[in-house]
């Protein structure tokens, strides 16, 4: 666990890190808000499933006197996990990992489709949270102030 903090947050975050680094726009977005990937009162505005287009989270993300309309480009099979979604969705952190492997269900077999590469989680604050699993093809900035 990180020196900073015994729960694991802080290895947490430095995995989130690390990891946005290796995402086109990950590298970006650290640059733009400040290098610390916490995420800390983000608000989810949106999550966009689509079998046959492009699926997406858009947060409204906060950091400082900056704000920005950041939008995860998901592929892959897409697992969600999310509860409480309402008109104000904070969140408190976001983290993200390398999955885990899971158990294929037969129903799932044979779609040629491989489980996601990375584990989001959307730590809760007020209104939505979960954990969503897919591959992250990209991230961008739809609408950013200094």
């Amino acid at each position: 666990m990180s020196a900073l903090s015994p729960d694991g947050i802080g290895d947490e975050l430095d995995e989130t890190t690390a990891l946005l680094g290796t995402i086109p726009g990950g590298t970006d977005l650290l640059a733009r808000l400040g290098s610390v990937a916490d995420f800390h009162d983000a608000e989810i505005v949106g999550l966009t499933l689509d079998r046959s287009g492009t699926s997406t989270l858009v947060l409204k993300v906060t950091e400082g006197p900056k704000q920005a309309l950041v939008r995860f480009t998901l592929n892959q099979w897409i697992d969600v996990n999310l509860n409480g979604f309402s008109q104000q969705n904070v969140i408190n952190r976001l983290t993200i990992r390398r999955t885990k492997e899971r158990r294929i269900e037969p129903w799932e077999s044979g779609t040629g489709v491989q489980v996601g590469e990375f584990e989001i989680t959307l730590a809760p604050c007020f209104g939505a949270y979960g954990m969503i699993r897919a591959n992250i093809e990209r991230i961008e900035f739809l609408d950013y102030d200094t």
